[in-house]
Formats: C-alpha cells, sequence, structure tokens
C-alpha cells in the first residue's frame, strides 16, 4: 500500500507523534522519507523482511521504496515522534544528502541504537525540527529546514563510511543524475516537457536516467513535474487574482481537466476550494 502525504506547512515537512498498534498491520510505503524516534515504551520495526527490536531512544531511518510498518508492545505500548519530508527538498539544498535514504540492499541496517554516539547526536536535531514546526515562532519555516539539513549531514557522514569505493561510486553517480534533470525540470515544468528530449541533452539514456531519478528521489518523472507545476499554481491562486484556467495554463498544464485531477490528487482539494479555503476567491473561477 503506498500512502499520500499531504503537508500541514509551506514547507514540505511534517512532524507528528504515532503509536503502533498491538496487532501487526499491513506495510506501507510513500513517496516521502521518515526518521522516527521511539520515545517510549517497546514494539518491533518491520522493513520488508527485515525486523529490529524498538526501545526508548531508537532511531530508524525510511526511504521512500522498503515496505514498512511498527507494531506496539502489548504491555508497554510504543510512542515514535516521526519527522517525515519530500526528498525534493533535499535535492534543491545538496543532493548528497539523499544518499542515507538511497540505499538499495538487504544488508542495510535502517535501526540506529538508542544510546549510540550516532544517535546521541541526531536526537536534538529531530526535537528541534519538530519544536520549530509546532511553535511557529519567526522564522521558523527556516529553521526547520536547517535542522532537517543538520541531520541528512550527519546521516550523510555516517553511512557513507560504511560503503565501499564502487557502492559510494555508484549512488554518488545515481545522485548527479537526477539532480542533472532536476534542476532541467526545475528551469523548464512551464514547457511541454520529453524525458527523452532532456536525457538526449544530459548524454544519458531514458532508463539509465529514469531509474536514477526515482531511486534517487522517489519520484517519476511526470510526477514530479506535475509536483512542481501544482506548486507554482499553489502560490499563483494565493498571489494572484487570475483565473484558474489561466494559471493552469501557465504553470505548464496542457488542459483544464488534467490540471483539476493533479491538483486535487497532490493538494486534496480542487485549485478553486484551495483557494477559498486560504481567503482568496476570485469570482470568474466560480
Amino acid at each position: 500500500m503506498k500512502l499520500h502525504i499531504t503537508y500541514d506547512h509551506p514547507i514540505p515537512i511534517n512532524a507528528f507523534e504515532w503509536t503502533p498498534s498491538f496487532d501487526r498491520q499491513s506495510p506501507h510505503m510513500h513517496s516521502s522519507l521518515e526518521v522516527g524516534l521511539c520515545l517510549s515504551g517497546k514494539g518491533r520495526f518491520f522493513f520488508g523482511s527485515k525486523s529490529y527490536a524498538a526501545c526508548p531512544g531508537d532511531l530508524f531511518i525510511v526511504n521512500n521504496e522498503e515496505r514498512h510498518i511498527a507494531q506496539s508492545d502489548p504491555h508497554d505500548p510504543s510512542r515514535y515522534l516521526f519527522i517525515n519530508f519530500d526528498p525534493a527538498l533535499l535535492l534543491a539544498e545538496d543532493p548528497g544528502l539523499l544518499l542515507p535514504f538511497s540505499y538499495r540492499s538487504t544488508r542495510f541496517r535502517n535501526h540506529i541504537a538508542g544510546g549510540s554516539p550516532l544517535a546521541q547526536e541526531l536526537t536534538p536535531w529531530i526535537h528541534a525540527i519538530a519544536q520549530e514546526l509546532r511553535d511557529k515562532s519567526p522564522g521558523y519555516l527556516a529553521m526547520a529546514k536547517s535542522a532537517l539539513v543538520q541531520l541528512c549531514g550527519r546521516l550523510l557522514r555516517h553511512y557513507s563510511d560504511l560503503l565501499n569505493d564502487d557502492e559510494r561510486q555508484t549512488m554518488v553517480q545515481a545522485v548527479r543524475q537526477a539532480h542533472s534533470l532536476a534542476a532541467l525540470v526545475e528551469r523548464r515544468f512551464r514547457e511541454p516537457l520529453s524525458l527523452a528530449e532532456l536525457a538526449d541533452e544530459l548524454g544519458s539514456s531514458v532508463p539509465r536516467i529514469s531509474r536514477a531519478f526515482v531511486e534517487t528521489t522517489g519520484y517519476r518523472f511526470s510526477d514530479y513535474v506535475s509536483l512542481l507545476r501544482v506548486q507554482a499554481a499553489k502560490q499563483e491562486l494565493l498571489g494572484t487574482d487570475k483565473a484558474v484556467a489561466d494559471i493552469a495554463f501557465e504553470c505548464g498544464f496542457q488542459s483544464l481537466p488534467t490540471f483539476y485531477r493533479v491538483f486535487k490528487d497532490k493538494v486534496g482539494v480542487s485549485p478553486v476550494s484551495y483557494r477559498q479555503s486560504m481567503g482568496t476567491v476570485q469570482q470568474a473561477d466560480e
């Protein structure tokens, strides 16, 4: 099962607490990345065929391809603090920060033991992100993003040391290809885009660069283009009084039905409802 993640803030980061069920539920996955901190209680955390005991202070790294689920001990239920974020946030900041989440090996350990030097180093940054998003003090979006970068930078240093030279080179090459493709898309998403043309422009093949992009970001090319177009449309809906149809075409959508369908899928409501809910109503949209 693939979950659809929505974000509660203008920046694509969520922080939330969660207590797993006593019964083992069906595993799920999502395009976002996660770092989970066990705050209290006991249980187990499952990643595919891997299973880890969970105790207070333990951390868990979740990428966008591995099915996972946590389960509570019925006598001492576990409680987690999760930081959930869009990989595109790190892609724009520094593609190398995605390396800790780009694992594709059953040998990868998703678990970081509580009390270990790494857990002690990471835990304050997890709490800092959650506090910034909760308090919403002036500058909180920049502070939350900065704390996330610090968190992922420390993960990068840790996991990079565990890779052999071939693994590191392969992963770095994939991240670089993904970053090059993302940079082109970010500049030209308002235009009609063809993956074949962009791959040729970057001197790569469609299968190679498509695979690198999915493995690094969790997004298919078409989904990433749609994401950027929807983000631009949201800004236009709130910041201008343009008609919805004009916004749709200016942001790169080729038809209004496609725009409405993709927008509702990504945001959860229609463009008109989104504008109205934010206090900006355009008579021409009704």
